[in-house]
C-alpha cells in the first residue's frame, strides 16, 4: 500500500512538472512498448469471478488508457513492431501495440467496443483448444475455491498445498502451483477440490469462433497462446511441441495467426521453447518479462508491460508505465 501510494505521488509530480514528455522519448524509435491486457470487467463483476489476482482491470479505467494511448502515442499493430524488429528497421516515434492473452469473453464485451469506438489495433493471443468453451482455466478455479475461506483457512489450505502462507495467500498459491510440473500441479489441484466444495458454475467465460471472427472484421488480430493453456516448462519435449504446433494449426486453418506470433502461457519459456517454437514456424513469441521491446531483441523472447487495474489506475501512473517505469 506504501509502495502503491508513493508511486503514485511519483507519477502525479512527473504529470505536473511536465517531465513526461520527456520520459516518452524513450519510445523513440528504437524501442517499443507492447502492452499486455487479460480481462476488462466491472469491479463487481470481477468479484463475483474471483478473478486472478492483477488479471482485470475496470471498463472505466481500460478506456482511460485507450484515450492516453490515442493522444500521446502510435498505436500499431503488434505484426507492424515484429516487422521492423525482424528487418532491423526503425520503429515508429512513441509506438504502442496493445495485446490481450487468453480470449476472454469480457474481450467482446467491453475491450472491442472500446477499440472499435478508436479505431485502435489489438491483438488477442488465443488458447485454441478452449474457444466457445465453459468455464475458465485452473488458477480461476483455485481463486474460487480459496476467496471464499477466512483469512486463516486460506492460510492454512496455502500451508498444505506445500506453498509458504505469504501476506497474499492466493499469490502464494498459485506462483507455487505454476512452478510445479504439469503432473505435479494436477496432483495438487485435485487435493484442493477434495478438501474445498466445488467451485460454482460460471457458464462461459471465453471467446467463441463467432465472436472472434466478429472482432477480426475490425482490426483486431488473433495469435496462438498454446492449446491447452498448459505451462510449456513443465511438458516433456513431446507435448510442448505437440502444443506449439496444434496451436498454429488450428489457428491458420480458421484464417488466423496471420503473424504467426505466439505468447508463451503464463510467460513461461526457456532455450528449449524458444527453438521449438521456430521450428514449428512462429516468427516471434512474447513473455511476460515487464520491460520496453528493443532494436536487436530475441525475437522469441519479447517483452510486454503488464497492465492492470492496480498497475495503472490513473493517467498519471499509467503514462509513468507505457514508456517503461516501474
Amino acid at each position: 500500500m506504501l509502495r502503491r501510494a508513493l508511486r503514485r505521488t511519483i507519477a502525479e509530480g512527473v504529470r505536473w512538472s511536465g517531465a513526461g514528455g520527456w520520459i516518452r522519448r524513450r519510445l523513440n524509435g528504437q524501442r517499443a512498448a507492447i502492452l499486455m491486457y487479460h480481462r476488462v470487467l466491472p469491479e463487481a463483476e470481477a468479484r463475483r469471478l474471483c478473478v486472478e489476482p492483477a488479471m482485470s482491470l475496470t471498463p472505466e479505467t481500460f478506456a482511460m488508457h485507450l484515450d492516453a494511448l490515442q493522444s500521446r502515442f502510435h498505436v500499431v499493430p503488434l505484426g507492424q513492431i515484429v516487422d521492423a524488429l525482424r528487418d532491423r528497421q526503425p520503429l515508429p516515434p512513441r509506438a504502442c501495440a496493445i495485446t490481450f492473452d487468453d480470449g476472454w469473453l469480457d474481450n467482446f464485451e467491453y475491450a472491442f467496443p472500446a477499440l472499435k469506438q478508436r479505431s485502435l489495433p489489438a491483438t488477442v493471443f488465443l488458447v485454441s483448444g478452449r474457444v466457445g468453451t465453459s468455464g475458465a482455466f485452473w488458477p480461476d478455479d483455485v481463486c474460487r475455491h480459496l476467496t471464499p475461506l477466512t483469512p486463516e483457512e486460506r492460510r492454512s489450505q496455502v500451508t498444505q498445498l506445500g506453498a509458504e502462507s505469504a501476506s497474499d495467500p492466493i499469490a502464494s498459491a498459485l506462483d507455487f502451483l505454476k512452478r510445479l510440473d504439469q503432473d505435479a500441479r494436477d496432483a495438487a489441484l485435485e487435493k484442493l477440490a477434495r478438501r474445498l466444495p466445488q467451485a460454482a458454475a460460471r457458464g462461459r467465460e471465453l471467446l467463441d469462433w463467432e465472436e472472434v471472427a466478429e472482432m477480426a472484421k475490425h482490426g483486431i488480430d488473433f495469435e496462438a497462446h498454446g492449446r491447452s493453456h498448459a505451462i510449456l516448462t513443465g511438458l516433456s519435449e513431446t507435448l510442448a511441441y505437440g502444443e506449439l504446433e496444434s496451436a498454429l494449426s488450428e489457428l491458420d486453418a480458421r484464417g488466423y495467426a496471420k503473424h504467426r506470433l505466439l505468447a508463451y502461457p503464463s510467460g513461461a519459456y526457456n532455450a528449449r521453447l524458444c527453438a521449438q517454437s521456430a521450428q514449428v514456424g512462429y516468427r516471434a513469441a512474447l513473455t511476460t518479462e515487464h520491460r520496453l521491446v528493443g532494436r536487436g531483441e530475441d525475437l522469441f523472447a519479447l517483452p510486454r508491460l503488464g497492465l492492470h487495474e492496480g498497475a495503472a489506475p490513473s493517467e498519471a501512473e499509467f503514462l509513468l508505465t507505457v514508456p517503461g517505469i516501474r
